[in-house]
């Protein structure tokens, strides 16, 4: 079964380099996926980023941890035990308040694996919410030199006569 996925690049003006390519349905999850976006960063061409984005709309912020935390779990078997990286909580302004605990691991230099969850809540209007993504950089790849790829309407492609 194909399914129709809406493709958005996005070139920030104050980063001509840079060209973000975000994937999603038009609703739901990526096909046979959790996830909601796929988001994928290039600098000049190169791919060193990589993300998945994680919503679950209507869903409590509480199941929202235990997938964070099935999903770290899960990480850490595979990759090795993820380290605290950074927890953060922002002072309420107008009675939102903004949480985000983020985890990690270098599986080799110059390269990080990152889970990163953030949860906002609204006092005034009794509200949570929360999403967390993964994300994989890879640095590295910005100091080598190889095949630059081309974004298009179309798709991407690596241009002719390269490998």
């Amino acid at each position: 079964m194909r399914t129709k996925l809406d493709q958005t690049v996005k070139a920030p003006a104050d980063q001509p380099r840079l060209k973000v390519l975000l994937v999603s349905p038009a609703r739901g999850t990526l096909p046979g996926h959790d996830a909601t976006t796929l988001e994928a960063r290039f600098m000049d061409g190169k791919l060193f980023e990589v993300a998945l984005h994680y919503t679950y709309p209507g869903r409590k912020s509480a199941f929202v941890r235990a997938q964070f935390a099935e999903l770290r779990k899960i990480l850490s078997h595979r990759h090795g035990p993820l380290q605290m990286g950074a927890k953060t909580r922002e002072e309420p302004l107008d009675g939102v308040v903004t949480r985000s605990t983020a985890y990690q691991i270098e599986p080799a230099p110059g390269s990080n694996l990152m889970l990163v969850m953030t949860e906002v809540t609204d006092a005034k209007r009794g509200d949570k919410s929360a999403r967390f993504s993964v994300v994989y950089h890879n640095g590295g790849v910005l100091q080598q030199e190889g095949p630059r790829v081309i974004i298009r309407r179309d798709g991407v492609d690596v241009p002719p006569g390269k490998p």
